[in-house]
């Protein structure tokens, strides 16, 4: 999979919990909303989704849990 040019119009977003990729960090939507003032951008950033290492990790736990009985 190609990575996106990282740029502050060009963000990488958790499609699951909304967290952004900056630099090698996953951080909150709304200190890089303020950081980046998108607000006052002429046009809105564009936004790839991808799954952050938390949200990640947690679908892999969940998926190597045995298969509970679940009731009908």
């Amino acid at each position: 999979m190609r990575r996106p040019k990282e740029s502050p119009t060009s963000l990488r977003v958790c499609s699951l919990c909304l967290r952004v990729l900056r630099g090698s960090e996953w951080i909150e939507s709304e200190r890089v909303i303020s950081e980046i003032r998108s607000y006052d951008l002429g046009s809105p950033p564009q936004l790839h989704f991808a799954v952050c290492d938390l949200c990640a990790e947690s679908i892999l736990s969940r998926r190597a849990r045995v298969a509970e009985p679940v009731a009908a």
